[in-house]
């Protein structure tokens, strides 16, 4: 039996430094650990060379919260009684820490190397957000994580455990922005609450996150950077489900299926027929739970496109079930269930050509699901771009070949991949400007057709989307 809060009590007395203190996960440590939790001592550490620097630094970083709340967040932080070191002293005392709380991309940043590195060396305990999240949160706790498709599933999760068990709170938190919960908030939770957390790769790569459901939704080749191999970046996602007494895994997903021996728990599997799966079987989906198979609901009754999203519909009900929600009253919630910004979203139809925003594909696996998913049912005209991450576009490629007829190419080393991958199979334009690229899009594209914004690469946002109009006013702009 678990005692919530004991890490917070073992923090209290420790030499604790805060690494990123602009940060959003910074600014969450800090106003609990320093301001709720009452903790003094606190040393953060920031590497705007002056308080100017770190006001721009903490706007630019927390963007998420309404500018005036924002204002009164870093009027807050400046009143902690903390020790702020910036510029020059960044770091400085860092090998005097017990304990070290980071973002989790604090590797990524060559101004924290090798300090953090040798100060863990020397014993000094690395934390972060959601080790405090998941140890302060007295109810069960719903992890999520994966290559692809773990903001839709954690979505899902959300929505069908809000319909199916109206009387307890859901609260969500982890990398989606938009959905964040406060750590005074999952302190003071009611045991009865239900938390879902989208689990980065880096979270895990440290450290195990500790969770009463895991979801592993697949493995795909994605930010070996952050690991060094495609081992670590594999062993990194079983860290989420292999000690864990739940977890759900993706039949249709390969190398999930080659490490089910590292689940210590309850094995649920997505697309299986057997004990504690859900399946799809005559166009109904099926679900069995403790021997009893039930049926949830049509498959058309499921408004997402493509079988990735059936997938993770499957995932989605089976984490529900393990976290204690009844199977009669899931089918009814699938029919209201809504896409998520970003993802096949929708942002125009006119004059029979539907324009398609996928910019959380932003990995070939993704694209190539959102490729197939929109072309079962109308041509396509694909928009791609961004930086290669080492990704094998065959699949992606392939897919384009058989759904496309037309790709419009933004500059990048995953476009020269992914083109590569193509060989010629389907016309493309090169483009250096997403305006002209949606411009010719519109003169491409005939009714019935989709022009589809699925990357496949990685920085497409911020290299042709930030600092102007979004992608729908530029795609109102292409068709006025």
């Amino acid at each position: 039996m678990r005692t919530p809060g004991a890490l917070l009590e073992e923090l209290r007395g420790a030499r604790i430094h805060v690494v990123g203190a602009s940060g959003a996960e910074g600014l969450a440590l800090l106003r609990f650990l320093a301001g709720d939790a009452g903790i003094e001592g606190i040393v953060a550490h920031d590497f705007s060379a002056d308080l100017r620097a770190f006001a721009r630094s903490f706007r630019r970083a927390n963007t998420a919260l309404p500018k005036d709340q924002r204002e009164a967040e870093l009027k807050a932080l400046r009143r902690l009684p903390i020790e702020l070191r910036l510029g020059e002293e960044y770091l400085a005392g860092l090998e005097q820490a017990e304990v070290i709380l980071a973002s989790q991309n604090w590797f990524n940043y060559p101004s924290n190397l090798p300090a953090l590195p040798d100060a863990i060396a020397r014993g000094a305990r690395l934390l972060g957000v959601v080790d405090l999240a998941m140890d302060l949160f007295p109810g069960t706790r719903i992890g999520v994580t994966g290559s692809n498709g773990k903001s839709t599933t954690s979505a899902l999760i959300r929505h069908l455990l809000t319909a199916a068990m109206p009387g307890r709170r859901v609260l969500q938190g982890g990398n989606d922005r938009n959905r964040q919960v406060t750590l005074a908030a999952l302190r003071d939770a009611d045991p009865s609450d239900l938390l879902i957390w989208e689990v980065s790769n880096r979270h895990l790569r440290d450290r195990p996150v500790v969770v009463d459901v895991g979801v592993l939704t697949n493995i795909t080749r994605n930010h070996i950077e952050d690991h060094g191999s495609w081992e670590a970046y594999v062993a990194a996602k079983l860290r989420l489900v292999a000690g864990c007494p739940d977890a759900v895994l993706s039949a249709g997903d390969p190398v999930s299926m080659e490490q089910v021996e590292a689940v210590g728990g309850q094995l649920h599997l997505a697309g299986r027929d057997e004990d504690e799966g859900a399946w799809v079987e005559g166009g109904v989906v099926r679900l069995r739970h403790r021997g009893e198979v039930a049926t949830v609901c049509d498959v058309g009754d499921f408004p997402l496109p493509g079988l990735h999203n059936r997938g993770n519909l499957l995932s989605a009900l089976l984490a529900c079930v393990a976290a204690g929600a009844p199977v009669a009253r899931l089918g009814a919630a699938v029919s209201t269930i809504s896409p998520l910004p970003g993802r096949l979203e929708t942002v125009a139809d006119q004059d029979g050509v539907r324009w398609i925003w996928d910019i959380q594909a932003t990995t070939a696996p993704a694209a190539e699901a959102g490729i197939r998913a929109e072309g079962a049912s109308r041509r396509l005209i694909l928009l791609v771009g961004g930086d290669d991450k080492g990704m094998d576009y065959a699949g992606m490629a392939d897919a384009a070949a058989e759904f496309a007829e037309d790709v419009f190419a933004l500059p990048g080393s995953g476009s020269e991949a992914f083109l590569a991958a193509l060989g010629g199979r389907v016309p493309v334009q090169r483009e250096q400007d997403l305006d002209e690229a949606l411009a010719h899009a519109r003169e491409a594209s005939r009714p019935g057709m989709a022009v589809l914004c699925s990357p496949g690469c990685a920085f497409f946002f911020s290299r042709f989307v930030d600092g102007g109009p979004g992608f729908a006013r530029r795609v109102q702009a292409a068709l006025a």
